[in-house]
């Protein structure tokens, strides 16, 4: 027993140690372009975001603002020294204004993160309150998630922190630079699936035969949805150039090899994915449960089975994507109610037909995805049980 404790931490060390080295890879690989700089000014004249510590607050006239109470206004005269960047250990004394916009409340002793622009004599600085400094709390949300994911999840759930370790680090480091540089979106896509599939779902269930089926089934899932993606939204005009920010893509695009019709294709399809492993390992893992507890059980028993799991999940995952994308246009919708805007205009808006189209390719993928997997698991797992082909004995 211990000799086995000894070689799982083995294990675990190596697998933690890949997933460093394949961050740094994918990170100094990023770095290798010549960036678009939205903050370059004219001259010499110089904008950065440094992290700076409020010495005092030396006065302010700040009230509750009587419409909204949870608010505050007027202003605060206080004094930072910058922590960060060219004028590190340097204090000045500025004014935080406190509006609607900008409703920062600076305490002495916090943290916050500023905005320095300098002339290029470096004579002229002028400073201003950006946000607070949230960088250490989101770095202990993330690492009490890991620890819970850790204590609840066991080995799986160790697994399950590398496998989100690679998804973000591929999303950040190799994914968005891939679009940076000029790669199909649709492409570029179809790739990202199927490598972050493979990896998350060997990860999570194993080097079992249920792992790769899944893999299949997501894989088979994500391009039947894309199939019908295509196809919808050449017939509703919508694409890259309906984002609300489609400005500001084709200014990055002037300087880069963006194609920016192709986003919205790839953001819908990165925007399911996730759902549709999760059903996929979910129809997989129930069905080589069946076989393993009875290997006599016919290829339509096992079919069924995979469907009556899938079934239960239909319901609650198709709403699960529909409530996020709800979640992130919430604010559009309140504005739809309070204007009381006509039917016509709100549902030919970019803003409806494109979370629309996200929501319902989503849910297709989803319900795409269970009579797949359910088909494979029932069709390979005997047949692979038959050639006695195993990555490795089930534990």
């Amino acid at each position: 027993m211990p000799h086995l404790q000894i070689k799982n931490l083995w294990k675990a060390g190596a697998a933690l140690l890949l997933l460093i080295a394949y961050i740094v890879l994918a990170y100094g690989l990023s770095r290798h372009q010549a960036y678009y700089n939205p903050y370059r000014l004219s001259g010499h004249d110089t904008i950065s975001f440094e992290t700076a510590k409020v010495v005092s607050v030396d006065s302010e006239n700040v009230k509750h603002d009587e419409k909204h109470p949870e608010l505050l206004v007027g202003s605060q005269n206080v004094t930072i020294t910058v922590l960060t960047g060219a004028y590190r250990g340097k204090s000045y004394r500025i004014t935080n204004n406190l509006n609607y916009d900008v409703n920062y409340y600076l305490k002495a002793g916090q943290t916050a993160v500023v905005s320095v622009s300098a002339t290029g004599d470096g004579k002229t600085v002028n400073i201003n309150v950006n946000t607070p400094n949230r960088t250490p709390y989101l770095y202990l949300m993330a690492a009490l998630f890991v620890l819970l994911l850790c204590l609840v999840g066991g080995k799986k759930g160790f697994r399950s922190v590398l496998a989100i370790g690679f998804t973000v680090t591929s999303v950040i480091f190799v994914f968005v630079p891939l679009l940076y540089r000029g790669v199909p979106p649709e492409a570029a896509v179809l790739i990202f699936s199927a490598v972050t599939s493979c990896v998350t779902l060997l990860l999570v269930g194993g080097f079992e035969w249920k792992s790769l089926i899944a893999v299949l089934g997501t894989f088979g899932g994500v391009l039947l949805s894309a199939g019908i993606e295509l196809v919808f939204t050449s017939l509703t005009g919508t694409s890259g150039y309906t984002f609300s920010d489609t400005e500001s893509l084709l200014a990055i695009s002037s300087h880069s090899g963006l194609r920016v019709g192709g986003l919205f294709f790839a953001a819908v399809l990165v925007a399911s994915l996730g759902a549709v492993m999760d059903v996929a390992i979910s129809v997989s893992s129930s069905v080589n449960e069946v076989y393993r507890g009875n290997p006599d059980a016919g290829r339509k028993a096992l079919f069924a089975s995979g469907m009556n799991v899938g079934r239960d999940m239909l319901g609650t995952m198709a709403n699960t994507l529909i409530l996020a994308f709800t979640g992130s246009s919430l604010v559009g919708l309140i504005q739809i109610y309070t204007y009381n805007m006509p039917y016509n205009q709100v549902m030919n808006s970019n803003q409806i037909a494109t979370e629309i189209i996200q929501a319902l390719t989503g849910s297709f993928a989803v319900v795409v995805t269970v009579p797949t997997v359910s088909f494979l698991s029932a069709k390979l797992l005997p047949l692979l049980a038959e050639k006695k082909l195993r990555f490795r004995r089930p534990q």
